[in-house]
């Protein structure tokens, strides 16, 4: 298992050798101190079963759609501090969101503007992408036609967060937490 999530048990001369939990992320703690204990030869072990239940008591669409740009910053962060190093940390993740969130629809403007309605025609990848997502997840998950759709909708908000990422960054302005509750 290459991650883990915020409830584990880790030795404390391991977590001593890496230097803790950065206090720099808004989100993504816990795998991007699993990249640097990796790199320090540490070995992480998951347990095959539930641990603990995650209630992100997320009610309204405005709530996902905060969770989700901080979601698409903390891959932007991550990928800017591991991104070059042998585990590409989050890049693949950063990189979807901005084509899916970004290229495609500028890419369907760009069509519309050349051939005229013809051009939105090329808006049918998403629900070809959330087909391919519902087609491969259906029977794992119980609502994996929701489940397809709001991976595909959540692209555009974590574009929005690596995007934001990268004016913080050029900016050099230091974000506090994006709170969705």
């Amino acid at each position: 298992m290459a991650y883990f999530g915020g409830d584990v048990l880790i030795r404390v001369r391991a977590l001593r050798a890496v230097g803790g939990y950065r206090n720099d992320l808004i989100a993504g703690e816990e795998p991007e101190l699993a990249v640097r204990l990796r790199a320090a030869n540490w070995k992480i072990h998951c347990l095959d079963a539930p641990m603990t239940l995650h209630d992100a008591a997320m009610t309204h669409f405005g709530q996902w759609w905060r969770r989700t740009v901080r979601t698409g910053y903390a891959y932007a962060q991550g990928a800017y501090l591991h991104g070059m190093g042998p585990s590409r940390h989050w890049v693949k993740e950063a990189v979807r969101a901005l084509v899916w969130g970004v290229a495609v629809p500028l890419a369907t403007i760009a069509l519309w503007s050349a051939f005229g309605r013809a051009g939105l025609l090329a808006l049918l990848v998403y629900p070809l992408q959330i087909a391919r997502v519902w087609n491969s997840q259906r029977r794992q998950i119980p609502d994996a036609l929701a489940y397809a759709a709001f991976n595909v909708l959540g692209k555009v908000p974590e574009a929005l967060g690596v995007m934001t990422f990268a004016k913080d960054l050029v900016t050099a302005k230091r974000r506090g937490l994006i709170e969705y509750k």
